[in-house]
């Protein structure tokens, strides 16, 4: 007869639930991270970053943000400033616009509630030339400070899938 222990048990869930993590990942995701906007008002002040440490200088990736924000948020948009600094030191400094809805109002991202889940690809392709650690710093760019029902602010970055030799054919 099996005996069960707590330990035992708790092993078993531990597995399991590796076991699917692993099974949800598409294996593409190399760095995700977000950050708490404090109280969902972002201020000019909170310069969310992100250290994103590169080995791999061969491959391409995509770039994507990743933002909560609730139902209650004004805009059709976001704009950002994101500032990357390489290994190297080299600092590059880029304005962004987030579209976040359509014409009509509706949200590009998934809701659950009052939360709406986006993520916007912002540099599909991108060239990370050097190794070592990568600094994204986020700041929000809009007329309004603080820029209400803003709830996170991340960065998601995953390996682009390789070109077929059909496809660079075509272009």
């Amino acid at each position: 007869m099996l005996m069960r222990t707590p330990a035992l048990m708790f092993v078993t869930v531990l597995a399991v639930c590796t076991l699917l993590l692993h099974a949800c990942n598409s294996g593409n995701t190399v760095f995700e991270k977000n950050a708490e906007i404090p109280k969902g008002n972002w201020t000019y002040d909170v310069k969310p970053a992100f250290e994103v440490p590169v080995t791999d200088t061969v491959s391409r990736y995509n770039v994507y943000v990743n933002l909560r924000h609730t139902n209650s948020y004004t805009y059709s948009n976001m704009w950002v400033i994101i500032y990357t600094t390489l290994p190297s030191g080299k600092k590059l400094e880029r304005r962004t616009e987030l579209p976040l809805s359509d014409k009509e109002g509706k949200w590009y991202g998934k809701d659950s509630g009052s939360i709406i889940n986006q993520q916007i690809l912002i540099q599909p392709n991108a060239i990370m030339p050097e190794a070592g650690t990568y600094r994204f710093e986020f700041e929000q760019n809009m007329r309004v400070n603080p820029l209400p029902d803003v709830l996170s602010i991340g960065l998601s970055i995953e390996k682009a899938a390789p070109e077929t030799a059909n496809t660079k054919q075509q272009k």
